[in-house]
């Protein structure tokens, strides 16, 4: 009888959990999660074909950092007017830009650092005159993704990066 008594009150005590107020995230404003959609707003845009994806490759090419930098440097402004001009001239592509940094650094560290890169390239594009909506979102990835994997300079750089795919 006694344990009758126990599971009885354990359950009790899960309903009255479950009652409680509304949780603090459950009352934030859904308007903070709004999201404006991509291109012309509408929610059904299609994936890039493997055509879409091959012409952005060969389009629009990454640009790369200095160690432990997130500033463009010179020589990547020019890439970037580049691939601003052909994302303008295609106003119907839609595109990524993750950002990268090479296999040394702490994982947090590395991820906020590329993430900076890929922030970088977008405000960058954007200056340039193309489309905030053209460009889905910018995110670091740190150094999870590499190009190259030797340990040696000349790897290392080709992994600090912001990369552009279709999406």
């Amino acid at each position: 009888m006694t344990r009758f008594f126990v599971v009885l009150s354990a359950l009790l005590l899960l309903v009255a959990a479950c009652a409680y107020a509304q949780s603090p995230v459950a009352a934030l404003n859904e308007d903070a999660f709004a999201f404006d959609g991509f291109g012309a707003g509408s929610v059904d845009t299609l994936p890039p074909s493997p055509g879409e994806k091959r012409e952005v490759q060969q389009n629009i090419k990454d640009i790369h950092f200095d160690f432990d930098r997130s500033d463009l440097r010179p020589e990547d402004r020019s890439i970037l007017e580049s691939d601003a001009q052909w994302l303008k001239a295609h106003p119907d592509t839609i595109v990524t830009i993750e950002g990268d940094a090479d296999s040394r650094g702490e994982i947090v560290y590395n991820v906020v650092l590329s993430d900076k890169r890929a922030e970088a390239a977008k405000d960058a594009l954007v200056s340039m005159g193309v489309p905030a909506n053209q460009i889905v979102f910018a995110t670091g990835w740190g150094k999870l993704y590499p190009v190259c994997t030797e340990e040696d300079e000349t790897c290392w750089g080709q992994n600090r990066r912001a990369h552009f795919a279709a999406w």
